[in-house]
Order: structure tokens, then sequence, then C-alpha cells
């Protein structure tokens, strides 16, 4: 085989082609069971990265200690049965006005309450420093004016 007649795969289609693997037989082996060629450290490379990318972006898991072969989480049954990788890639990501903390009015209120709350917190917080001193000043007027503080 020339060079010319292998098609060249990108990581991106190599994780697809993985992904529908493992998903028909799991554990899949990454490196697969091809016999080497010419280019083996070229594929053995892109099938390392497709799995990197796999277990990255949580479709997959390594099955071994070896990292040799890797097993399908939810996810990735779920992308494996809806078109693979490569339709993952295709799906439009969620609106952002969706989420949280994105609506620019409660956002000015979340800030102003946050506010308000270090605000108090602060004041709290020096009136309890400043009641506990208070109360060891009292203490040690008593001890050393020779006051019992019982009788």
């Amino acid at each position: 085989m020339s060079e010319a007649s292998i098609p060249a795969l990108s990581v991106e289609q190599r994780a697809h082609e993985l992904l529908l693997a493992t998903y028909a037989k799991a554990p899949h082996d990454v490196f697969g069971d091809a016999p080497p060629d010419e280019q083996e450290g070229e594929r053995l490379k892109l099938a390392k990265a497709a799995a990197d990318l796999l277990v990255s972006s949580r479709f997959a898991r390594y099955a071994d200690e070896g990292r040799t072969q890797i097993e399908l989480t939810n996810a990735g049954r779920y992308w494996a049965l809806n078109g693979g990788f490569l339709a993952f890639l295709k799906e439009e990501p969620p609106e952002q006005s969706r989420g949280r903390g994105r609506n620019p009015e409660m956002e000015e209120l979340r800030v102003n309450y946050m506010k308000l709350r270090l605000g108090t917190f602060w004041w709290s917080f020096g009136f309890s420093v400043a009641g506990f001193i208070f109360a060891i000043i009292s203490l040690a007027v008593a001890y050393f004016s020779g006051e019992r503080i019982l009788r």
C-alpha cells in the first residue's frame, strides 16, 4: 500500500470509529489487532490521541491499568446510539441565557445583596470582638482590684 491509498484520519474521526467499535464490543482494545505496517507509529499515535479524547470528554474510561482498553460510560453509550462522536461535535451548544446567573437584572441584585451581606458581617464581627474585649477587661479589673466575682 502506498501513502496515497491510505486515507488520512483526524483524531475526531478516529474517536468516532473507536466509540462505535467500543459500543459493539466492550472493553475494546485501543490499538487494535491490525498487522503492523510502515505507518504503524502514526496509527498508534492517532489511536492514543483518540482514546485520550474520548476519556477526557467522559465518553469512555480506561478498563485496564496499561491504558490499552477502553469501555464506555453512560454518556458514551448515549452518543454511540445517537450518531457517534461526530454527531456530538455537530450538536449546538445550549443557549447562554438559560444558565444560572445569566439574567443581568438578577446578577445586579445578587451583587448588591452580597455587598449588604458582607457589610453586615463585618459590623456583627466587630461588635462580637468588642464585646469579647469588654468581657476580658472586666474580668481583669475584677481580678486585679481584689474583689471576688462571686461572694
